[in-house]
């Protein structure tokens, strides 16, 4: 698997998901470092009901993986806190520096929560695991956790640092697919 055919196949993920997308969202976010990007599309739907899409490429210490992952949750509002429970299916081609591919889906078990901390800051967290039972081809499990602190800096605009951990466990070893801090924008419509 080259570099470029992972750039042309993530570009063109990416393409067709705006396309379908772009009438729908409601915000948009994009996250960024030196061995990240991470775009996701989130819609609000009825009844406390979200769906999230997500295409992700990161090339962290030499593991290059590309992740393209849809997620429904619903949500409900406790005070200044929101709480999310939801599932995320998921697709994931990733590669070891030895040059070992490893190619896996799934369903993911998700939670989360987001407390608005002032009127500017919120803080977001995000726990998803996919145990063997619901992961299918070289993946035995599949974790992410990630934390996320965004300041509101214009109306409907944010940035936002955060830190995200992505492990899958291929049986063999654990491969740490993303492990490191990130910041981005995000856009509300």
């Amino acid at each position: 698997m080259t570099y470029t055919y992972n750039l042309v196949r993530c570009t063109l993920l990416t393409l067709l998901s705006l396309g379908h997308l772009q009438v729908n969202a409601n915000d948009i976010a994009l996250s960024i470092n030196e061995e990240l990007i991470d775009l996701r599309m989130t819609s609000d739907l009825q009844q406390n009901f979200a769906s999230e899409l997500a295409i992700m490429h990161t090339d962290f210490e030499d593991n290059g993986a590309d992740q393209i992952s849809y997620r429904f949750y619903n949500q409900d509002q406790l005070g200044s806190v929101n709480f999310e429970l939801g599932a995320r299916l998921y697709w994931l081609d990733a590669e070891a520096p030895n040059g070992q591919g490893y190619d896996g889906h799934g369903l993911s078990l998700d939670i989360g929560s987001n407390h608005q901390l002032t009127d500017v800051f919120l803080l977001e967290i995000n726990l998803s695991h996919a145990p063997d039972i619901i992961t299918g081809g070289d993946f035995e499990n599949v974790t992410e956790w990630d934390v996320r602190l965004s300041y509101q800096l214009v109306e409907k605009g944010s940035v936002f640092v955060g830190l995200r951990n992505l492990e899958v466990d291929t049986g063999d070893q654990d491969v740490d697919v993303y492990d490191d801090a990130y910041f981005g924008l995000k856009f509300e419509f």
